[in-house]
């Protein structure tokens, strides 16, 4: 598959992203191959560890700070959102000038037109050190209703579509997972009986599809920095 040097020619060329859904599409065929997991903080408490330098992008009221920090020892952990009416690290990418071990990237990019999704996760690709990892999620639009319940919603990813560009930008796609969460009876329902029913008309029952993504350890000559 072709690789470009930046996420600009990417957008720009159905071919390349077209090589890199069929790439993810060989690991999850459809969304219903993608395994459940409960939360994002369990996902999150999986793959990083002690003494990590972590961002996170869209962090609001910073509120994985605590858990971060009472998980991981000695964490280092910076916040960064447009919002100036919150306190971070930073309210721009731009304004970044370190690198991190991992980045976290919960629910933002659907609010962001495809054109500026791209160069946000190529952005977020060139602020990893080598092997750093990208958790991030999206609302799961095989759900029927879930995306467009929000209105400030701009663009649906879908799981070949999301994770294609990851891969086409260099990413290593380590893993995806749909997330669910609910009481015992309506868990075993939806996970063992109406799945069934659900698969047959073409929805899903998770709200969320998280993916974990790495920079790969050495880029190869010509792609990125």
């Amino acid at each position: 598959m072709p690789q470009p040097k930046d996420s600009g020619d990417i957008a720009g060329s159905w071919s390349i992203l077209y090589a890199a859904r069929r790439q993810l599409l060989k690991r999850y065929p459809t969304v219903w191959d993608i395994p459940i997991r409960k939360k994002h903080t369990d996902v999150i408490a999986d793959e990083l560890s002690s003494g990590m330098k972590v961002l996170e992008i869209g962090s609001s009221d910073s509120g994985l700070r605590h858990f971060l920090e009472s998980r991981f020892e000695g964490v280092e952990y910076r916040s960064m959102d447009v919002d100036r009416q919150t306190t971070q690290d930073y309210y721009s990418l731009d304004e970044i000038d370190e690198k991190f071990d991992a980045i976290l990237f919960f629910e933002v990019i659907e609010h962001m037109p495809f054109a500026e999704g791209m160069p946000m996760l190529g952005r977020i690709y060139d602020l990893l050190k080598p092997a750093g990892l990208l958790i991030m999620t999206t609302p799961n639009v095989a759900h029927p209703t879930h995306y467009y319940r929000d209105p400030t919603h701009v663009t649906p990813y879908s799981h070949e579509g999301l994770g294609g560009m990851l891969v086409s930008l260099g990413f290593e796609v380590k893993g995806m997972y749909r997330i669910y969460n609910a009481p015992f009876i309506q868990k075993v329902f939806r996970m063992y009986i109406a799945a069934l029913v659900h698969r047959y008309i073409g929805v899903d029952f998770t709200h969320s599809l998280l993916v974990v993504a790495r920079r790969r350890a050495r880029d190869r000559p010509g792609t990125r920095e």
